[in-house]
C-alpha cells in the first residue's frame, strides 16, 4: 500500500510538504506542487481522508444551508460555493430546511455532530432568539451568513447584495420613465435582506417627494411551501381589482414578479403599457417569460464564491475580510 512517505520520497520533499499540497496550500511553490502531484499520479496514491480527519479533527467538508432546493437562486449559489471548495479540497454538503426555523436548528445540531468544518447559512429567521442560538454555535465552528444583519450583532462574517441601494435606484428609473404611482409586492418572511429591499423602495419614494400608499403594498401570506408564481398571480389580481391602482410595481423576488406578469395578462392589464413590473434576482427564467422581465441582477455565483473564500480562509487561519457587499444591477427588458 502506497503511503504519504512513499510520495514524499518519490518527489524529493518532506511528508509535511506532501500534506500541504494535498490540502491545497497556496503557499507551496509551483515546481514543488508539480513534483508532488506527478509523484501522486505515478504511484496512484489516494490519501486517507478518514485518517486525516481523525488526526487533524477536520473533515474538509463545509455545509451550505438553504431554505429550499427548488429555487434556482440557491442552485447558482451552490455552484459558486463548490467552485472554491473544490479548489481547496473541500466537499460541500447542501441542507434544505424547507423554510422551517426548527429545521434550521435541527440541521445545525446535526452538522455539529458530524464534525462539519464550517457552515454557510441562508437563514429565514433573523430574530433575536435565532441570532443568539447561531452566535452560540459560532463559538464552536465558523459560520458565514448570506444576509445583512443578525439581530443586533454586527461582528459576523456575511455576504449579500445591497438591496436598499438597488431598489432605490429602481424607483428612480421608474420615475424617469414617467411612473409615479408605485406599488410593492413583499415577502412575508422576517428576513433582513427582504426588509432591506422594501426600505430601499420606501426611501426611493421619499427621494422624489412621494408618500407610501399602503393600499399599493401587497404582503404575500406566509406559507411553509410557498408557490411564488401563484402568490404573484394573487397579487396581480388584487391590484387589478383596485379602482385607483399603481402604474408600476416592484417585487421582492423574480418569482413573485413572474407571477404578477402572468396575473396581469390574465386580468387583461397590459404590461408595461398599463402597469410596469420589476423583479429582483435575475434568475434564468426571467428572460424567458413574455414579456421578458426587467429585474435587478444579483451576482449569485460570485456571492457563493466569496462566501466560500471567506469561510475557508478562516478555517486555514488566514486574516480575511469579514464582509463582502455586492451591488445589484438593473437589467432593463420589456416589462418596463
Amino acid at each position: 500500500m502506497v503511503t504519504i512517505f512513499d510520495v514524499a520520497k518519490e518527489a524529493g520533499v518532506s511528508k509535511s510538504t506532501v500534506s500541504r499540497v494535498i490540502n491545497r496550500d497556496t503557499k507551496v511553490k509551483k515546481e514543488t506542487r508539480d513534483a508532488v502531484e506527478a509523484a501522486i499520479k505515478k504511484l496512484n496514491y489516494s490519501p486517507s481522508y478518514m485518517a486525516q480527519a481523525i488526526r487533524t479533527r477536520r473533515t474538509h467538508t463545509i455545509a451550505l444551508v438553504v431554505p429550499e432546493y427548488s429555487n434556482i437562486f440557491y442552485t447558482d449559489m451552490f455552484r459558486g460555493v463548490e467552485d472554491i471548495a473544490l479548489k481547496y479540497g473541500y466537499m460541500v454538503m447542501v441542507c434544505n430546511t424547507e423554510r422551517h426555523a426548527m429545521s434550521e436548528i435541527e440541521y445545525t445540531n446535526q452538522l455539529l455532530t458530524r464534525n462539519i468544518d464550517g457552515i454557510i447559512y441562508n437563514t429565514y429567521r433573523t430574530d433575536d432568539e435565532m441570532a443568539e442560538y447561531l452566535r452560540q454555535q459560532s463559538e464552536r465552528l465558523p459560520i458565514l451568513y448570506m444576509t445583512k444583519s443578525l439581530g443586533d450583532d454586527e461582528n459576523y462574517a456575511c455576504v449579500y447584495t445591497d438591496g436598499f441601494k438597488s431598489n432605490r435606484k429602481a424607483v428612480q428609473y421608474l420615475i424617469d420613465k414617467g411612473r409615479h404611482k408605485l406599488g410593492y409586492v413583499m415577502n412575508s418572511e422576517d428576513v433582513s435582506i427582504i426588509e432591506d429591499r422594501f426600505e430601499g423602495f420606501v426611501q426611493g419614494l421619499k427621494d422624489f417627494g412621494l408618500e407610501l400608499n399602503e393600499k399599493w403594498v401587497y404582503r404575500v401570506p406566509r406559507e411553509n411551501e410557498p408557490d411564488y408564481i401563484k402568490l404573484g398571480r394573487d397579487a396581480a389580481k388584487y391590484y387589478a381589482s383596485l379602482k385607483d391602482r399603481p402604474d408600476a410595481i416592484l417585487t421582492a423576488t423574480d418569482m413573485l414578479a413572474i407571477g404578477c406578469v402572468k396575473g396581469f395578462n390574465e386580468s387583461r392589464l397590459q404590461v408595461p403599457e398599463e402597469i410596469s413590473v420589476i423583479g429582483f434576482d435575475n434568475i434564468f427564467v426571467s428572460s424567458l417569460i413574455e414579456p421578458p422581465l426587467t429585474t435587478i441582477a444579483q451576482p449569485v455565483r460570485k456571492m457563493g464564491q466569496a462566501a466560500a473564500e471567506i469561510l475557508i480562509s478562516k478555517l486555514q487561519g488566514k486574516n480575511t475580510q469579514n464582509k463582502v457587499i455586492f451591488e445589484g444591477k438593473l437589467i432593463v427588458r420589456e416589462t418596463t
